[in-house]
């Protein structure tokens, strides 16, 4: 049996940058992964993930400034660039966006955050891109913008195995057996280890894991999708010109500037729900995909409307869509990292550290305090 200081399991997003931050912390690390490393089956792939301090919750918005510098000493560390900043907007055209429009630049406001607030006339003439309603308002931010999502998990990967950690792929948890006292022992399809303390990240699976240690979190899984959309070579969409954009709607839609493949677009929770993280078939619901054109017809009229390329990966979600990062009940030696509700990806360098933190020393100075909420939810 293999002895480490810290076992991660989950090398999505949350894991790899945990591991990451335990081993620039010279600390014996073991990264575990069931499929391969960078796999498409969860919710850290891709090419692009938003990043933005841009939230109606300032817990979130000063949970996003802290992980930045995060991503930029990554990017140093790496010599890799992982997060290009286009700024972005905040849009809403009826009333049921008005609000989280106006609660996001109270948020900015309140954080000494750069933003700046339009009425409709003001946006169009600076954004003609996108047909905002009448009656609509945009917010923009210039501190938002992209981060490469599966370059940022295999850098953070790649890193940590660099700076020491030891890193399995295609390697699945088949138990935890956890004792206060003596640390946790890791069972595998393959092997067996011993940590004193693991830290779990394993997204739509993390039931599966921890269900062995007598605790289930009520988490939904929802199968989400997004899709391109050709901008026939129109510079007004890429970067320098177009941001990235968050529009409150009955349905939010989010997207991207065309990153040489097309026009990036999704709904944010659209309702797909399926049982477990196996039933995902990676297959797009041609509704969603209608209604997405449909859209791109309304507000983008600048691209092809025919939708292409579509991508589906998964949300871990909570009843109030928060994040649960804590120390398991009673098990000081288990810290959790899951789930983080379709929004975690930019905060997942912050995500990493914190759980880095609650591993090694039991708290953290990242600002989590809103998301401590295992023993509430068990």
């Amino acid at each position: 049996m293999e002895n480490f200081d810290y076992i991660v399991i989950g090398a999505g997003a949350m894991g790899s940058a945990a591991a990451y931050h335990l081993a620039r912390e010279k600390r014996s690390v073991l990264l575990l992964e069931q499929f391969e490393l960078g796999h498409t089956r969860g919710s850290s792939h891709g090419e692009s993930r938003i990043f933005r301090f841009a939230y109606p919750d300032k817990n979130y918005s000063r949970f996003a400034i802290q992980s930045k510098p995060l991503w930029n000493q990554l990017e140093v560390d790496s010599g890799e660039s992982l997060l290009l900043t286009t700024g972005g907007l905040d849009v809403a055209d009826d009333p049921t966006g008005f609000a989280d429009v106006r609660e996001v630049a109270a948020t900015l406001q309140s954080l000494n955050a750069s933003y700046e607030m339009m009425d409709r006339a003001r946006f169009a003439a600076r954004f003609p891109q996108f047909e905002l309603g009448p009656d609509g308002i945009g917010l923009y931010s210039p501190d938002a913008g992209i981060l490469f999502a599966t370059k940022c998990v295999l850098t953070a990967i790649h890193t940590a195995r660099k700076l020491g950690a030891a890193v399995n792929e295609h390697e699945r948890v088949t138990a935890l057996h956890a004792d206060t006292g003596n640390g946790v022992d890791v069972i595998t399809d393959k092997a067996q280890y011993h940590a004193g303390k693991v830290i779990i990240t394993a997204g739509t699976w993390v039931n599966q894991l921890i269900k062995d240690i007598d605790l289930q979190l009520p988490i939904a899984v929802e199968k989400e999708q997004v899709v391109y959309f050709n901008t026939r070579g129109n510079k007004a969409l890429q970067p320098g010109a177009w941001p990235i954009w968050l529009h409150y709607r009955t349905e939010h839609v989010y997207g991207f500037p065309d990153l040489g493949n097309g026009l990036k677009a999704g709904f944010h929770h659209a309702g797909n729900y399926i049982d477990s993280p196996d039933q995902n078939d990676g297959v797009p619901r041609a509704g969603d995909l209608q209604r997405m054109s449909n859209y791109m017809n309304r507000y983008i009229p600048g691209v092809d409307p025919t939708p292409r390329d579509p991508l589906v990966c998964l949300y871990a979600n909570t009843p109030d869509h928060d994040f649960i990062i804590d120390i398991a009940p009673n098990l000081p030696n288990v810290i959790i990292g899951s789930p983080c509700s379709g929004h975690g990806f930019k905060f997942a360098i912050g995500v990493g550290k914190a759980l880095a933190d609650l591993a090694q020393y039991g708290e953290t100075e990242m600002s989590i305090a809103h998301v401590r909420k295992l023993t509430l939810k068990t």
